[in-house]
């Protein structure tokens, strides 16, 4: 059997740590993560990352648990495709671990339930500490208002004047050396309470970047060179968590040419027109 489906990447500003999960703010974009599982007669399981095999822990915690629930025991082959580099807080774990949940279902006929696939993606990325709830975000379009961790309930989506993201790209950052730290978590706890109360009294995507910016500076999760960027360039601010800065434009050429100045890894991409689903 085959099947194939997509989970849009997301861009987190700032949040907030619960012991299942985290809430806060971000948005999701077009460029994600494509999924294709192939199954068949035989044994293991091949995971590709843009043709290259890869050790992708989330992406084999998902495969076990849909053979725990379906039994399958033959030939698990998952093919990743994505432009956006994972690793620098773009959500790409989460991307996809959705979108092989989605596939994982159809292609197993596992029979779950939206509330269902979901939870298998959110607790593979819980587990292996790549994340804390991004697969909820996946679920939305645009720009979001994150609501407390649980699987069932849905970001809610916020309208914005732009059309675009733009993300530049320096270096990667360990997810969960950050979110399994005690003092991290104090700081981030802090600074995202403070940002999540501001930004729902005023929820627009202007305030969005304010509170972004704020919370990145409060924390000290950038590097000075990102710190550097942000000060140099108005209204950017870092994606958590990775050491990638990010602005929402409506001329997206002038805020890559910015960004350009500082990195060769820019991406220009528009705002999601729909969540992670299956696809033909």
């Amino acid at each position: 059997m085959q099947a194939r489906a997509y989970g849009p990447s997301h861009v987190t500003g700032f949040f907030k740590i619960y012991a299942n999960g985290s809430t806060g703010a971000g948005f999701n974009l077009e460029e994600g993560m494509r999924t294709r599982v192939e199954t068949g007669k035989g044994g293991g399981e091949t995971v590709l990352i843009n043709g290259k095999t890869d050790a992708a822990p989330v992406s084999r915690n998902v495969i076990r648990k849909f053979r725990a629930l379906t039994g399958f025991r033959g030939r698990v082959r998952v093919g990743h495709e994505t432009r956006v580099p994972i690793g620098f807080g773009l959500g790409m774990s989460g991307a996809g671990a959705y979108s092989l949940a989605l596939a994982l279902n159809q292609a197993l006929r596992a029979g779950l339930d939206a509330r269902g696939v979901l939870r298998q993606a959110f607790d593979a990325e819980i587990e292996e500490g790549t994340g804390l709830g991004t697969v909820i975000a996946d679920q939305g379009r645009g720009l979001l208002l994150g609501l407390p961790p649980y699987p069932s309930r849905k970001a809610r989506e916020l309208k914005s004047g732009w059309r675009h993201a733009v993300v530049g790209f320096f270096h990667p950052i360990r997810t969960k050396s950050i979110i399994r730290s005690r003092q991290w978590k104090e700081k981030i706890n802090e600074a995202g309470e403070r940002a999540l109360k501001k930004f729902r009294r005023e929820p627009t995507a202007k305030r969005f970047v304010e509170c972004a910016r704020r919370f990145t500076f409060e924390t000290g999760l950038a590097s000075r060179q990102v710190e550097r960027v942000m000060e140099e360039v108005p209204g950017t601010s870092m994606a958590m968590l990775g050491e990638t800065v990010f602005g929402l434009t409506s001329r997206p050429a002038e805020l890559r040419k910015q960004l350009q100045a500082y990195t060769e890894r820019v991406l220009v991409s528009g705002f999601n027109r729909w969540p992670a689903r299956v696809v033909k």
